[in-house]
């Protein structure tokens, strides 16, 4: 495999279990605030979703381009701090189709509090770019999070 940002990336060699490694490498960069790791296995074009109401969570809805892409993962990452992320499992229909199953530990930059919430990211490829990547989680306890005061109330 050709490595690119430090890490291996996606050709037509990648097995199963190097995707595995990819995978976890690049949503270990991302925990750690590292967009630009990310932005580069997507196409130039590509969308990106996480499905819930921006009215809830603002970098929930569609982005297309890598400059959206960036901007929503910016702005999630101005009300929440990802403590841990853990790529759980996957199923890979290589190279078109991947599902990424996570678990991560979110705390809120606002009120200190903390959940752990559970994803699925369904991506499609393109010549080993990504072209669409939809996430789904529980956006309305992420929301729920960023609004609580961190104190039990009596």
């Amino acid at each position: 495999m050709a490595a690119r940002n430090g890490f291996a990336m996606i050709n037509p060699e990648t097995t199963p279990e190097d995707f595995l490694a990819v995978c976890r490498e690049l949503y270990g960069r991302r925990a750690r605030g590292d967009l630009e790791s990310t932005l580069a296995l997507f196409a130039e074009n590509a969308a990106f979703r996480i499905i819930g109401s921006r009215a809830l969570i603002p970098a929930a809805g569609s982005r297309v381009g890598k400059s959206e892409i960036r901007e929503a993962l910016k702005a999630f990452d101005v009300d929440f701090e990802i403590v841990d992320f853990n790529v759980e499992d996957f199923v890979a229909e290589l190279p078109r189709m991947t599902y990424v199953s996570w678990h991560m530990t979110l705390r809120s930059r606002g009120s200190g509090a903390v959940a752990e919430i559970d994803g699925i990211d369904r991506v499609r490829w393109e010549n080993y770019r990504i072209v669409d990547c939809t996430r789904f989680f529980d956006t309305a306890l992420v929301a729920a999070l960023a609004q609580t005061d961190g104190h039990n109330e009596s």
